[in-house]
């Protein structure tokens, strides 16, 4: 399965296939909306035709009613007590409302039409909502729908306040009309929109006052007619969508009437908008599936005919590989011939790599075989993976002896643990490792090795390890017989100026021999006459065999090691380079400038010290040791307690 998912085939297939996908769909999207929003538009159209054409009407009929109030009010506000004119003689008002009344300054009813029982009771609506608010009002206004004095049937009353000469409130107008049995609303409401489309009429207060559902009218208007609620509140024409409590998307149009406390509204549910484009949608999603098919298919011949080159190349890279074949056959296609071309000149240029590898790998052979150092491979793990036949020479073990086991087993017991530790660090740190090891040999003999390791990188990674491994038993016998000799210092141990002075003689001319780097370190300590004069001589001493202690902390043991006199010290280091040299000079600074007694408390005293390696121009050890002491004679001018290097 997953060979088949690599296939460049397979690749092309998904690719192209989900863009031709992709495009279908994206084109099927685009279309839907399109007809979508052009389905919304249409509807949005059909009911603001519907509600401009109503509102005309609704309008006309509204101000023909305000009109006709308005005139009778101001006939009335010429009134002399009781000598208006009667309801019964007004014929245009008694076709607009069902019934009419008269109401004086006292909220007193003093004339009605028709006669149906308000005047002979001597009405008084004095605390009624209508007639207090007609007090406060200076103009014509409906009332919210409310049922009728004569009968329970809901009615909207129409307002108009009559003023006297004075301008003070002399009474009302009132004319009311049914909502139930009102001809022009019915015929409003009862216009068909759509199948499920409606009209309605709601008043200011939210309040339906024509509703094709009966039940309606007279309620006010639910949570769920947020629109309509912000229309009114905002008394603006506005067209939108908005959804009910059961969530099913309108249509709405609201258009404010004349007067502005009704507001007429066309409404039309988004699904049935929606229906003429869901047969179009499946239309569209059958001709997307068959196009989508159809490129496949023709997307399959594409790519089996376009893959035939490459497979044919793959066959011949096959055959170079089993050695069948020397190179590439030119293909056609002009990208290909490109890629072959490029691919003969690299298998041209990778035999010849190999051969000049060939070449240098047997050069490489011959040096590590004639090499007087032994010499070993390591991987990063330790594991010794390659040694020359120097290396089993010195130690008297095969190549397999020493690849199995390496060094650790035939180490002596003092230095076991010590190589364990270093080349565990040396390994964790990816750092180089110098050594000096007694080893014993295989036939039984003891050996003085030393060993140095330097970590091997490519491109910032480590790869392994190299190292080399040189016999210094001889040097060791000498330097062991010269510290038997009568040449130490009584008080440290150290080699005194006699002993010394043989030993960097035998080291200056070995190394010159050898053409091996020598190091000498002068080392003076701070204020020593000072602490003798202050603590007594005694305490001196001390100080003098703790440095001397410390010395050989941090010397190999083929160092050579003397107190000249005084708080004089020298440390020579053979085979020593002189970056290693300069950080055994920092280390001993550091350490001896923290030197304890036996009970924890710091001494006193710090060390000056000069760091100078062999030159080629030094013609005696004596000008070596003389640089040195001038190096140190710097480091203490330059405020003690440091180190300096010898210049050139």
């Amino acid at each position: 399965m997953k060979s088949v998912a690599r296939r460049l085939s397979t690749r092309l297939y998904w690719i192209v296939g989900l863009c031709v996908t992709l495009t279908v769909l994206i084109l099927i999207s685009v279309s839907m909306s399109v007809q979508q929003r052009t389905l919304i538009a249409q509807a949005e159209a059909k009911l603001t035709q519907t509600a401009d054409v109503f509102k005309t009407t609704l309008d006309v009929i509204l101000l023909t009613r305000q009109e006709a109030l308005r005139n009778l009010a101001a006939n009335l506000s010429r009134w002399q007590d009781n000598t208006h004119p009667m309801l019964e003689d007004e014929a245009a008002l008694k076709q607009l409302f069902d019934h009419l009344w008269v109401v004086d300054a006292r909220g007193r009813v003093v004339d009605e039409y028709p006669k149906l029982g308000a005047l002979d009771e001597n009405l008084s609506i004095e605390r009624n909502a209508m007639f207090l608010r007609a007090q406060q009002s200076d103009d014509y206004f409906l009332t919210s729908p409310q049922n009728s004095y004569y009968t329970s049937e809901l009615i909207v009353n129409a307002v108009v306040p009559v003023r006297d000469a004075d301008g003070s409130f002399a009474g009302a107008v009132v004319g009311a009309f049914s909502l139930h049995n009102n001809m022009v609303l019915n015929r409003i409401i009862t216009t068909p929109i759509g199948r499920n489309g409606y009209v309605a009429i709601v008043n200011r207060q939210a309040q339906v006052i024509a509703h094709p559902e009966p039940r309606m009218v007279g309620m006010p208007l639910g949570d769920d007619f947020e629109f309509l609620q912000g229309a009114i509140s905002d008394s603006s024409q506005q067209t939108g969508m908005t959804e009910d409590a059961q969530g099913t998307e309108s249509i709405q149009v609201v258009r404010s009437l004349a007067g502005g406390d009704w507001f007429l509204v066309t409404s039309l549910s988004l699904a049935e908008a929606m229906q003429p484009v869901h047969q179009l949608r499946r239309v569209q999603w059958i001709v997307g599936g068959i196009t989508i098919v159809m490129s496949l298919l023709f997307l399959t011949w594409i790519v089996r005919t376009s893959l035939r080159p490459l497979v044919r190349l793959q066959n011949e890279v096959s055959a170079i590989k089993e050695g069948r074949l020397i190179q590439l056959t030119e293909p056609g296609l002009d990208e290909l011939r490109q890629l072959v071309f490029r691919f003969n000149g690299l298998l041209a240029q990778n035999e010849a790599a190999q051969h000049a590898l060939q070449q240098r790998q047997a050069y490489l052979d011959q040096i590590l075989k004639t090499s007087s150092a032994g010499l070993f491979m390591a991987d990063v793990t330790g594991q010794i993976e390659y040694v020359n036949p120097r290396l089993t020479t010195i130690t008297g073990f095969n190549a397999r002896e020493l690849q199995q086991s390496g060094f650790l087993p035939h180490l002596s017991g003092i230095h076991r643990d010590r190589f364990a530790q270093r080349v565990h660090l040396a390994l964790e740190e990816e750092a180089s490792l110098s050594l000096e090891l007694e080893m014993r040999h295989s036939e039984g003999q003891l050996l003085w090795l030393s060993l140095e390791t330097a970590p091997v990188f490519s491109e910032g990674l480590c790869i392994g390890h190299v190292g080399t491994v040189t016999d210094i038993t001889a040097q060791q016998q000498k330097i062991e017989a010269l510290r038997h000799a009568a040449h130490e210092d009584t008080l440290t141990g150290l080699l005194n100026r006699r002993g010394i002075e043989k030993a960097m003689q035998n080291l200056f001319i070995e190394a010159r021999s050898n053409q091996q780097a020598l190091m000498v370190l002068a080392l003076d300590l701070d204020n020593f006459k000072q602490l003798n004069d202050d603590y007594g001589h005694a305490f001196g001493d001390s100080i003098l065999k703790n440095v001397a202690a410390m010395l050989r902390r941090f010397t190999r043991d083929s160092d050579v090691l003397g107190r000249l006199g005084g708080d004089e010290f020298v440390i020579f280091l053979p085979n020593c380079p002189l970056q290693q040299g300069e950080r055994i000079a920092s280390e001993l600074v550091r350490a001896i400038g923290n030197l304890k007694d036996t009970k924890g408390t710091v001494l006193p005293v710090t060390v000056s010290i000069g760091v100078a390696a062999l030159q080629e121009d030094d013609s005696s050890v004596a000008m070596l040791l003389g640089r040195a002491d001038i190096a140190a004679y710097e480091a203490k001018h330059a405020g003690r307690n440091q180190w300096a290097t010898a210049s050139d």
